[in-house]
């Protein structure tokens, strides 16, 4: 009787391991399903919105090896095809090197009209248009479905290059990293840019947030997971969440702040998941090692801001200009 009840208890227990195990595999397959499905949706949206997108021809912006017409009304001699040289300029009669890299047709019309209304022209009229596209090549990595280098025969923009590398993957996160080269608007300067584009605001605003991309250019899909560091911190970028990940562990695996940081101003970028608004978080490194409760945990999607501090930023300059006086007063024994 004893082994009766024992027999039937080792085989209940085993039915439940069983059913148990069976409701976890059925539990996985689900949030599988749903986060794929989830995904499906959102690549059959993004790949919409590159097939129908309609930029402005003004959003181009040239980039060396391209082949452009430039045309000044009733100037034929001054008129021609160009190759836009390795250095991004082209060398026109008269104004000799005009540099044209990184910016929009419009603008680079207003150039060469500026530079030869200076002394030869009143009032040129200036039109541009591209013969032919630069080989441009843009590199995409982490959750897309065929991360590699790609070589197109035209600049793309950042929805077309997402469709070419396959669309996201499954345990793709929130976010697309993109950094590329390309000019500031304020300053003129042609430079490295760093944005933080969301996956939902693309779907939600293509327009304002589909854009040509600018050369060198790199798109990274952090996988599901991922956190952001920007800013004063020694090496600046996307890095993946392990076990609970706080403000100070996040600096920490961007190799400390910089001299140059802010303690005072440690920011917190969190998407609200109802209102779809960004909301901002402040805590300072003061408060964190008084009170280790201070330090924010982070979630998927976050981006840890790090500002530049102006005295510690105006106290390094006045050290690299020491520095430098030193240097240049240094001289060698004879």
């Amino acid at each position: 009787m004893v082994r009766l009840i024992t027999a039937l208890a080792l085989l209940a227990l085993l039915s439940a391991c069983a059913s148990g195990g069976a409701n976890r595999d059925m539990a996985d397959f689900q949030e599988e399903f749903a986060s794929q499905a989830r995904v499906d949706s959102i690549n059959e949206q993004l790949l919409s919105f590159a097939a129908t997108a309609d930029l402005e021809a003004q959003d181009y912006r040239i980039g060396a090896g391209d082949q452009i017409q430039i045309d000044i009304f009733n100037v034929p001699e001054l008129s021609g095809d160009y190759r836009v040289a390795g250095m991004g300029t082209v060398n026109m009669p008269l104004i000799g090197q005009i540099e044209l890299s990184g910016y929009s047709l419009q603008e680079a019309e207003q150039i060469i009209a500026d530079a030869y209304s200076e002394r030869y022209l009143r009032n040129p009229q200036v039109s541009i248009a591209v013969l032919e596209f630069r080989s441009q090549q843009f590199t995409a990595i982490g959750a897309l479905a065929a991360p590699r280098v790609y070589n197109t025969d035209r600049r793309m923009t950042l929805l077309e290059s997402i469709a070419m590398a396959g669309g996201l993957a499954a345990d793709a996160g929130t976010q697309i990293y993109v950094t590329d080269r390309a000019r500031d608007p304020e300053s003129g300067e042609l430079g490295m840019r760093s944005l933080i584009i969301s996956v939902e605001d693309l779907m939600q605003d293509p327009q304002h947030f589909n854009f040509f991309l600018g050369e060198q250019a790199l798109i990274n899909v952090p996988r599901a997971g991922s956190i952001f560091v920007e800013g004063a911190v020694e090496r600046p970028g996307v890095y993946q969440r392990t076990g609970e990940t706080t403000v100070l562990k996040a600096i920490a695996m961007a190799g400390g702040l910089k001299f140059e940081a802010s303690r005072s101003n440690l920011r917190v970028l969190r998407r609200n998941p109802a209102s779809n608004e960004w909301e901002n978080s402040v805590v300072s490194l003061d408060e964190i090692r008084e009170s280790p409760s201070a330090d924010l945990i982070l979630r998927d999607g976050d981006i840890v801001m790090i500002e530049y501090g102006a005295v510690r930023t105006a106290w390094a300059g006045s050290m690299r200009i020491l520095r430098d006086i030193a240097f240049l007063g240094f001289r060698p024994l004879n």
